[in-house]
């Protein structure tokens, strides 16, 4: 991708940030083990944008349906992260041929 290409993209879609009167920044904040800081994360109306220590752009990632495409901070793709959501199944009960024994004793 072109990168000035790249920068009027991301001008554009920061000026439209700004005057979005329903855009809401939440921001994580990472620590190590040690309590030392290691970098923050801000979303954007459903964009993340990653941040190390120092403030410098790292990475950003967008979801669509159930991927995540994570990009570096120059824009090149860094590569997706999918999701797979747990469908939980279960085995039925065959009915019992004595269920008066079964109620009266317990099975």
């Amino acid at each position: 991708m072109d990168s000035s290409l790249f920068y009027l993209t991301i001008g554009i879609c920061a000026g439209w940030l700004a005057g979005a009167s329903d855009c809401q920044a939440q921001t994580q904040y990472f620590y190590g083990s040690q309590g030392q800081a290691i970098g923050t994360a801000q979303t954007f109306n459903g964009t993340t944008y990653f941040y190390n220590a120092q403030g410098q752009s790292v990475a950003s990632a967008q979801q669509f349906n159930n991927t995540t495409y994570v990009y570096g901070s120059q824009g090149q793709n860094l590569g997706t992260v999918q999701t797979f959501t747990y469908a939980p199944h279960t085995i039925p009960i065959t009915p019992s041929l004595t269920p008066i024994y079964d109620s009266i004793f317990g099975k």
